[in-house]
């Protein structure tokens, strides 16, 4: 049992209890045997003042996702004031757009200096103010995302077309595959696992019609 932080604990159980509901999905099992070794390690409480993309949009997604998952909503509130989130500072500002970058934040709670220290892992929640295009990128890390909200639309390539997809619906990006999410109505909320290279940074890939997604709304 993980032990420290009692809610930075429980968190990280019931995301594994989450993800091991999602087993079929690809990536979930590299997820989860990447994240057992770490199961008995200590969890440190590492809190920040508050972040104020966490304070306006958090209790949105988490009511959203409570009616069908209430105990992993229950531990991701529990456990918020005990976490670092923050924005991911290795984009080029200019390519990534300063709406996302006033637009998002993420806790890790394993990973390398994280409330579970890992070198070769990198797991978390991230959450993306509603609307918000997180442009084009790739990053030599395998990724699963786990969203716990929708629906958001997802492009794998900048001539791919934008595809919706649901709540619980993971995403499998293999190393250096292009990816694009645009945030619907609903903050989007999820887990996120790197199984490797987890330092690598993120590189953004330009594309032409960013101007017409970021001004696209998406309908439940």
């Amino acid at each position: 049992m993980i032990v420290g932080s009692g809610h930075v604990a429980t968190l990280i159980r019931e995301i594994d209890r989450y993800l091991a509901s999602l087993q079929s999905a690809q990536g979930v099992t590299a997820v989860r045997q990447s994240l057992a070794p770490y199961l008995d390690q200590p969890a440190q409480a590492r809190p920040v003042p508050e972040n104020a993309v966490v304070a306006q949009h958090l209790g949105t997604a988490l009511d959203a996702l409570r009616p069908s998952h209430p105990a992993l909503a229950q531990a991701i509130g529990a456990a918020c004031g005990e976490l670092e989130w923050i924005s991911y500072r290795l984009y080029d500002p200019d390519q990534i757009g300063a709406a996302f970058i006033a637009g998002h934040a993420y806790a890790e709670l394993i990973g390398p200096g994280a409330a579970v220290d890992a070198p070769e892992l990198a797991l978390g929640v991230f959450i993306i103010a509603p609307h918000i295009l997180y442009r084009d990128h790739r990053h030599p890390a395998p990724e699963l995302y786990a969203p716990l909200t929708g629906p958001h639309g997802w492009r794998f390539g900048v001539d791919q077309p934008l595809m919706v997809k649901p709540a619980h619906q993971p995403v499998w990006n293999q190393p250096m595959a292009p990816h694009m999410t645009k945030v619907g109505p609903v903050p989007f909320l999820c887990i996120y696992g790197w199984t490797a290279d987890v330092e690598a940074p993120a590189t953004v890939i330009p594309a032409d019609d960013w101007p017409a997604l970021e001004a696209l709304r998406l309908e439940v």
